[in-house]
């Protein structure tokens, strides 16, 4: 468990945070290669689209990763 100031966070949504990190560098460097000058989307296009998919992906990740937790915990009791 991590704690910043008043607020503590578990490993799900460190985990969660990390992810979406990661995913958003990706999305931004996908979006750079992709680029092309004879191609008629512009660049900002591309990163909304790909940090739109790395948002969608991030969502997915948090939901099965707290059912998971959740799962685990009620197998424990």
């Amino acid at each position: 468990m991590i704690q910043i100031g008043r607020y503590r966070l578990g490993f799900v949504p460190v985990s969660v945070i990390i992810v979406f990190i990661v995913l958003s560098g990706c999305a931004i460097a996908a979006a750079f290669q992709q680029t092309r000058p004879e191609w008629s989307m512009p660049l900002s296009h591309k990163i909304i689209i790909n940090e739109g998919m790395a948002l969608l992906a991030t969502l997915v990740y948090g939901i099965f990763a707290h059912f998971a937790i959740a799962i685990i915990n009620i197998l424990k009791k």
